[in-house]
């Protein structure tokens, strides 16, 4: 397992940043932003990959984290290159089920307090370990930044196809 500046290099980014302002209408340091924040996001959750209790999700906020992850993935060659040089394995990206989902919506219809109740744990967990592992300006720039920069009807009006 690497450091987090080690997983912040990367010679072949420039393939994942071009594919990705293909992609989207989007500038070339933006892109270059949000792919460094990818790869924080990475670092973390494969540094968090042995502590069930401690696993990061993508929520909206992250939207456009896990867009870049799509994109890095559709590299695959890449993407299993990255994964294993800087981690020893792939970070898999597990979405969210249809089963889970209707789950979800079941409980949201009978118990709505209880499920928004556990997503303020989760949040607060996830909040409190980015901070701790990646900083402030880490979590600032994933909760606040982004999230009023890339809105999901921004990310919507800028993908190209």
């Amino acid at each position: 397992m690497c450091g987090l500046l080690e997983a912040l290099d990367y010679e072949q980014e420039d393939v994942v940043i071009d594919a990705f302002t293909n992609r989207y209408s989007v500038t070339r340091s933006e892109a270059e932003e949000i792919f460094c924040e990818t790869k924080k996001w990475l670092w973390l959750a494969a540094n968090l990959r042995e502590s069930p209790s401690e696993r990061l999700f993508i929520d909206k906020p992250l939207a456009i984290i896990d867009e870049m992850w799509h994109n890095f993935i559709l590299h695959t060659k890449m993407y299993y290159e990255y994964c294993m040089e800087k981690f020893k394995f792939i970070v898999h990206h597990s979405p969210t089920s249809h089963e889970e989902k209707a789950t979800l919506e079941y409980k949201l219809a009978t118990d709505p307090g209880a499920v928004f109740e556990e997503d303020e744990i989760q949040k607060k967990k996830q909040y409190s370990l980015i901070y701790e592992h990646l900083g402030a300006e880490t979590l600032l720039t994933w909760y606040e930044k982004f999230p009023k920069r890339y809105t999901e009807d921004y990310i919507r009006k800028i993908r190209k196809y």
